[in-house]
């Protein structure tokens, strides 16, 4: 068994800490899945779409050139990666939680093999998540967040309990039941915390290339090349740093399972006799 235990009661502050001690703790086995199964295609798609970048620089800077040189094919193809690669963030990041819960040694070959199933069963999932959602949001904006946060933890629902996307949406919403502002927390403290970490290192990319700009560089073509590298880098930076929200999302799951149901504490009064 593993020491870090997944299964077990946690306030805010220790979701958000035990969201780093889990990487800490599995990085060889989560980066080496990450390393292999995601960080190739987001490089390729943050290079495909950053290239839209260059074609934005090109038309600026020549009036002649057509527009529809933002919309190449390399670009879609690109965003079409870019789409699979977050994707299978998700569902390498989910599956080596799930194992996880029974080793503290998960290895590569036990996340490859279940990384097809997963990865449809989330694909359908989120379909089903952004119509929904979409709806919502029609009703105004608070109706869309509500219903976003009440099925925050389907995704891991969906991994862990192996269910279907239509179980995983009930259980989530079950879940979040009577702790939504709770849920709610996680994801935003989280999230503010992610988008921080990317911009700690975007920011000086971006004051770089702004003194580039402002030095008399006036060839459009470099800078476009560098933009397009930048946002590239940009993507990539981003996705990965979004592991820590998906830890968080898979911690508060088993800490609502814990708050409603109490398996963790069952499994200690099982192991006591």
């Amino acid at each position: 068994m593993s020491d870090f235990k997944l299964q077990q009661y946690r306030d805010l502050g220790g979701i958000l800490t035990d969201s780093f001690t889990y990487i800490r703790v599995h990085y060889k086995s989560l980066g080496k899945a990450l390393g292999l199964l995601v960080l190739p295609f987001y490089i390729i798609s943050g290079l495909l779409v950053g290239s839209g970048y260059s074609s934005f620089f090109t038309v600026m800077d020549n009036p002649d050139a057509s527009a529809d040189a933002l919309f190449s094919g390399d670009f879609l193809i690109g965003m079409l990666l870019l789409a699979f690669s977050s994707g299978a963030l998700l569902t390498v990041s989910l599956t080596h939680i799930n194992l996880a819960q029974d080793t503290n040694d998960v290895r590569f070959e036990d996340i490859f093999n279940n990384f097809g199933r997963n990865f449809f069963t989330l694909l359908g999932l989120y379909i089903l998540i952004i119509i929904i959602v979409f709806f919502g949001f029609m009703f105004l904006i608070l109706p869309g967040i509500y219903i976003g946060i009440k099925l925050f933890v389907a995704p891991a629902v969906a991994v862990i309990e192996q269910r279907n996307p239509f179980e995983s949406i009930s259980r989530s919403w079950d879940l979040v039941q009577g702790h939504w502002w709770f849920t709610f927390a996680t994801y935003l403290v989280m999230n503010i915390i992610t988008s921080f970490m990317s911009y700690v290192l975007i920011i000086p990319m971006s004051i770089l290339f702004g003194f580039l700009a402002a030095s008399g560089a006036d060839n459009s073509a470099m800078i476009g090349t560098g933009m397009g590298l930048f946002y590239g880098l940009l993507i990539v930076v981003a996705s990965l740093f979004s592991v820590l929200m998906l830890i968080a999302m898979a911690l508060q799951y088993f800490n609502l399972i814990e708050r409603k149901e109490g398996k963790g504490l069952r499994a200690q009064i099982e192991e006591l006799g």
